[in-house]
């Protein structure tokens, strides 16, 4: 896959497919900055540190069962990760399709939001919670 417009994205979260429902997604993958500048040094020195990782999907609610509220409101209160899967498009997993996965939990959902005549448009962020972090698997 060479450069691309996005217009077919996979999403899943625990195992529920959702791409049907969302229009917006970030998967973001980030290392905290550790200054390891030591005495004697006219400038600083970095390194990378802990890795980090989050999705944020923005969906169109539909309150209809195995849909966006039906899959998403269990999850604000749980403990427990679940998978987030998200492909550039549709199409199976491969070296040109590789997937970004990570064992999130739902950390913020807003059950509506919208104006009068607007679209109920809900934004869904997930925050890694697992040692693996973000990976991206191309099989």
């Amino acid at each position: 896959m060479a450069i691309f417009t996005l217009t077919d994205c996979f999403i899943s979260v625990n195992g529920v497919t959702l791409s049907d429902h969302a229009n917006q997604v970030t998967v973001t993958d980030t290392r905290d900055e550790v200054d390891i500048t030591a005495f004697g040094a006219t400038s600083k020195a970095i390194t990378k540190g802990l890795g980090d990782a989050s999705i944020s999907i923005t969906f169109f609610q539909d309150t209809a069962a195995g849909k966006v509220h039906a899959t998403l409101q269990p999850l604000i209160a749980s403990t427990t990760g679940v998978t987030i899967e998200v492909r550039p498009t549709s199409g199976a997993r491969s070296a040109t399709n590789a997937a970004a996965l990570m064992t999130g939990l739902l950390m913020n959902y807003n059950y509506l939001d919208g104006s009068i005549g607007d679209a109920s448009q809900i934004t869904a962020e997930f925050k890694n919670s697992a040692q693996a972090g973000m990976t991206y698997p191309t099989a």
